[in-house]
């Protein structure tokens, strides 16, 4: 084959490839392998107050019968250390929570009374795919516990497409 006809060739298999390759154009996303789960940030917690996870099943409707909700809802420390944990399955309709009261010692090993202690937590959800299925949702509350009044509400950060956002 002489070089034209090489040449010629080559220029036909690219434009072949590039028509393929415009008609059939598909967006390509990255996948994670590992994602993220379903998480709070950092939140501060002082003593006389609770922190409180909750997650609900919103499936109430007559005309489908949703899945349960299966988590395992977690609190952590700034260090990343396990403070709580509890395996839960919601059904339809219900709700559960895992709480975590602040606990500190009032006094250091002499006796002086120490300034209110604060401690800085993180909620965390893992579920078995990854991300919170609708109609599955979350909650982090912080409130006090003598007046039972709600000082902080997080819902979660939404990082997939169900929930109208890009990741």
């Amino acid at each position: 084959m002489d070089r034209t006809r090489k040449i010629a060739l080559g220029l036909i298999v690219a434009g072949a490839c590039a028509g393929v390759g415009i008609g059939a154009s598909v967006v390509l996303r990255a996948f994670n392998p590992q994602p993220d789960p379903p998480g709070f940030g950092m939140v501060g917690i002082a003593a006389g107050q609770t922190a409180r996870l909750n997650i609900v099943n919103l499936g109430n409707g007559p005309s489908a019968i949703p899945p349960p909700c299966r988590a395992t809802l977690q609190f952590f420390d700034d260090q990343g250390n396990l403070l709580a944990n509890q395996h839960v399955r919601v059904e339809a309709g219900n709700a559960v929570f895992l709480d975590l009261a602040a606990s500190f010692p009032s006094t250091n090993g002499v006796g002086d009374v120490l300034a209110p202690p604060r401690a800085e937590i993180r909620a965390a959800i893992e579920t078995p795919d990854g991300e919170l299925p609708p109609p599955c949702k979350a909650t982090l509350e912080i409130f006090d516990n003598a007046s039972g009044r709600t000082s902080v509400l997080f819902p979660p950060p939404c990082r997939t497409a169900r929930c109208g956002m890009r990741p």
